[in-house]
């Protein structure tokens, strides 16, 4: 009984991680249309590390993190995500590295949330409004020292 519980409990904990250790197709794409329309300034994925989307871009020239940030909050907000706050939190993250220790950054965090239409007007437990689920999103933008990071976690 015990091992079936175990087995059980690994298992979920497989179907946690491949749900974790993935990028959701519309941000791809916009990545991937923001790098075609601005090949001097790139994004670039890196891993999927802490259920975040790790994305480096060079750090030069005149490019502030003000800047950086709002590279990173149109690309979210292109694809109907909205802000649940005003304003973002400062916090600390740890982007990956290919060797060594992750090291805690100065982060800017946002919260967005999207409202989408539920398949088969399915209902919430709870729920009042007949057909209707969001889907929240939280971005961090991390200074380095040679690189900015963004990342993106999406959350059904």
């Amino acid at each position: 009984m015990r091992a079936r519980i175990v087995t059980g409990i690994f298992f979920m904990s497989l179907a946690v991680a491949a749900r974790a250790a993935s990028v959701p197709a519309w941000l791809d794409e916009s990545i991937t249309k923001w790098n075609s329309v601005n090949p001097a300034d790139q994004i670039r994925f890196v891993n999927i590390k802490d259920s975040f989307a790790w994305y480096d871009m060079a750090k030069g020239g005149s490019v502030d993190q003000k800047e950086i940030r709002d590279r990173v909050n149109t690309i979210v907000l292109k694809n109907g995500y909205q802000p649940l706050d005003d304003e973002e939190l400062v916090t600390t993250g740890k982007p990956p590295v290919s060797s060594g220790r992750a090291m805690q950054k100065k982060c800017w965090s946002r919260s967005f949330v999207l409202n989408i239409q539920a398949q088969n007007n399915t209902i919430a437990v709870g729920d009042e409004h007949s057909g209707q689920r969001q889907r929240m999103l939280t971005s961090l933008v991390c200074e380095d020292t040679n690189a900015w990071w963004a990342a993106f976690r999406v959350a059904n």
